[in-house]
């Protein structure tokens, strides 16, 4: 199971999917709308255009104390202030990413799915805020089941890990399933 949230908060816009829907790992769920994007794409922006004049600044620089007109240490500070700029850019650039909204000027964020299966449930819809708390839909995923089966002491010593065993379901009498044990709890109910 898992929760389809995003990662940033916003306004749902449009959704993909319905109950019963199968969906892909990655595959687009939900664009939500956050006008606060803007204003980081726009610092973005700004950094590219400070970045490609600093760099014009160091070339200018380094050919100023190649040719002894101009102090070393002008040169490292313009160098450093370069640095800065592209790490802000680089954490911008991550930040963008990490919540699914593009470097270009868009409001628009892509809420994906964490996880293959079925759609349970959508929680929200259409015109609703949404934050990073808020779960969008839910996702199942019964190509793995996990089984809890509780075992009489006196038969413990009769189980060990990687053994398959075989059970039924009280509902489904008529069918055998198979399973492998990977863990062995080591609490006992009264």
């Amino acid at each position: 199971k898992a929760f389809v949230t995003p990662l940033y908060s916003g306004v749902v816009k449009s959704l993909h999917v319905q109950p019963g829907s199968f969906v892909k790992q990655g595959q687009a769920i939900a664009a939500i709308v956050n006008p606060d994007l803007l204003t980081m794409q726009q610092q973005l922006q700004q950094l590219n255009t400070q970045i490609a004049l600093s760099e014009i600044e160091v070339k200018r620089q380094r050919e100023l104390v190649e040719g002894n007109a101009a102090p070393l240490k002008k040169l490292q500070q313009v160098q450093t202030e370069l640095e800065t700029l592209k790490s802000q850019r680089s954490g911008l650039q991550q930040q963008l990413s990490a919540f699914g909204a593009s470097e270009h000027f868009s409001s628009s964020i892509i809420v994906k799915a964490p996880i293959s299966g079925t759609i349970s449930k959508v929680i929200t819809q259409l015109g609703s805020n949404v934050s990073v708390s808020t779960p969008i839909a839910e996702i199942v995923n019964n190509s793995q089941l996990h089984l809890d089966l509780f075992v009489y002491e006196k038969d413990l010593p009769k189980l060990k890990a990687n053994q398959t065993i075989h059970f039924t379901l009280t509902n489904y009498t008529g069918k055998e399933y198979d399973a492998t044990i990977y863990s062995i709890g080591t609490a006992f109910e009264p």
